[in-house]
């Protein structure tokens, strides 16, 4: 199938901006939208939902209203498969989630055809289980955990909600995801502050966070610059 307008995904503004080309924002929306055209010329429209389920799945059907030939999930994740590195780029080909009201969803033959057509160098990603969860995973030992029980290579908080809005919407669906976090990092819980509900960055609450534990700036350095890794991987999915 050729793809001619596709739809994505992202919980936080930096995502958006890492992955979407040569943006134009959309007014008059209960989520920011970006929207322009990949290489391919291929259009797109990009949502922010912000964090977690209950707006992933109301970000994705407003994105549904448009009736894209594809929604994909992009963004962050922490990884959880030994020896993954930040940078990483992952595809969903199943996500998994303990969250009761979300079945596991599994990638069908088209959807995968598409990803792979849409994605140049889809090929040289690692492919596999995913798995959402409701509340951060910020301990390594928390995420070998998850990674030992479900066998997922990564850990993030919408995917699960997005395949599931989609396949009731009759929309096929692709994640794409890159490593932020390696699964041997501890994430501290002041970092959770620097993003608010929205997915707007805050640099307020994290300045206060270190001058209550000066020692934090040494975790969240290095940190920092995986995340940075990741969003360079975002920036290059669409070649």
């Amino acid at each position: 199938m050729k793809l001619h307008k596709i739809a994505i995904v992202t919980a936080m503004e930096q995502e958006a901006h890492a992955v979407c080309p040569a943006p134009q924002l959309e007014e008059n929306s209960a989520f920011p939208i970006l929207r322009g055209t990949l290489k391919n010329n291929v259009s797109y429209r990009c949502v922010v939902s912000g964090i977690g389920i209950k707006r992933a799945a109301e970000a994705t059907k407003l994105l549904c209203t448009q009736k894209p030939d594809l929604i994909l999930s992009v963004g962050v994740s922490g990884g959880l498969a030994p020896g993954l590195s930040a940078g990483t780029i992952v595809a969903g080909t199943s996500i998994l989630s303990d969250i009761e009201e979300f079945e596991s969803w599994l990638e069908g033959a088209a959807e995968a055809q598409m990803r792979s057509g849409l994605i140049p160098d889809c090929g040289k990603t690692q492919c596999g289980k995913l798995f959402t969860a409701r509340k951060p995973v910020l301990s390594a030992q928390d995420k070998l955990f998850i990674h030992e029980r479900t066998g997922a290579l990564a850990v993030d908080m919408e995917s699960i909600a997005v395949a599931s809005t989609a396949q009731k919407m009759g929309i096929p669906f692709g994640c794409i995801r890159a490593i932020s976090d390696d699964s041997n990092r501890g994430i501290p819980k002041e970092s959770l502050a620097g993003v608010d509900e929205s997915g707007k960055t805050q640099l307020g609450p994290i300045l206060k966070a270190i001058a209550k534990r000066p020692g934090l700036i040494f975790e969240l350095i290095p940190m920092g610059r995986d995340y940075s890794k990741a969003l360079k991987a975002l920036g290059e999915i669409f070649g």
